[in-house]
């Protein structure tokens, strides 16, 4: 084990956060610095810039398209939630209403397990025992063989940032692999998306989309990538309700030639990703991203991300 390796292993092994940051201001259409209340610093292993950073990423995707199966997962406050529990966010306002909401989940005077999302999910409280296990399990297999968006970050609206001090123990204990090599901030995903060289992973290329649609968005999502320049556009349909239980049906697609997957499902993702290995691409989880193809005059996270120029 080199002093590299050994200091990952320490960093990720204990309540320790990671040594640097790298700012993010430019990782979108618009200021994220702004959008997030002043600054946006996303956690490296390592001491690089943002330019290097994402060029490095989307040249490793690139490599990977229609060769081999790599997965990538985000993660953010919905999937922490689910997996490790609710936390303070001592940030909030009003407080008193975030330590009433977290208190009455940790005492259980509000069931903890009883789950609906902001995506649409919708699981009922015996199941999601199982379902948090299984996901970890998920996570901890595309953690080995592709790559773990994390929300990982310090921002001046402080969101999310009570996960910050125990990301790295939770992995730790559940064996995720989580080094320099499979780790990238969160809206790194939508940025090679959006930014100058998106051109890259649409123009020409064989596309699959994997989500809860139907007839309507299938229509304009199709439109919009093949007004972008893709080749092929296929579907997958899934459950908009719970994805965590999807199973999916692949034989559609066994011979299918296939250069990348935009997966949107929610928490369900890693589920969804994880099933999509016999097609032998990149699978992208880009969650509320999709949006912009269905209707290409939203935008996500404060307009950071939007319709490509």
């Amino acid at each position: 084990m080199g002093v590299e390796d050994l200091r990952d292993y320490i960093s990720t092994s204990y309540n320790i956060m990671l040594p640097y940051k790298v700012n993010l201001d430019k990782v979108g259409l618009e200021s994220a610095d702004k959008a997030y209340g002043g600054y946006l610093d996303a956690y490296s292993f390592f001491e690089t810039t943002f330019e290097d950073w994402i060029r490095a990423f989307k040249d490793l995707v690139l490599s990977k398209m229609g060769k081999e199966y790599f997965p990538i997962y985000r993660m953010a406050d919905g999937e922490y939630r689910f997996a490790m529990g609710r936390r303070y966010n001592w940030h909030k306002k009003p407080l008193y209403r975030e330590v009433i909401a977290v208190t009455a989940e940790k005492l259980h005077l509000k069931n903890p397990n009883k789950w609906q999302t902001s995506w649409g999910e919708s699981y009922p409280p015996k199941k999601v025992k199982a379902l948090r296990a299984q996901l970890i399990k998920n996570i901890a297999y595309i953690s080995k063989k592709g790559m773990l968006a994390c929300y990982y970050n310090t921002n001046g609206l402080h969101a999310f940032e009570e996960y910050n001090k125990t990301l790295l123990p939770f992995f730790t204990k559940h064996r995720i692999t989580f080094n320099k090599s499979n780790y990238i901030p969160f809206h790194f995903v939508c940025s090679i998306l959006v930014k100058e060289g998106w051109q890259d992973f649409i123009v020409d290329r064989h596309i699959l989309i994997v989500t809860g649609s139907d007839a309507d968005s299938e229509y304009k999502i199709n439109s919009t990538l093949t007004k972008m320049g893709a080749k092929t556009v296929s579907f997958m349909r899934i459950s908009k309700t719970a994805s965590m239980e999807e199973e999916l049906n692949l034989k559609p697609y066994k011979d299918a030639k296939l250069d990348i997957a935009f997966v949107a499902a929610g928490i369900g993702s890693a589920n969804i990703l994880r099933q999509l290995e016999p097609l032998q691409t990149v699978t992208l989880d880009i969650g509320g991203f999709m949006n912009c193809f269905v209707d290409h005059t939203q935008s996500q996270h404060g307009g950071v991300f939007k319709f490509p120029k």
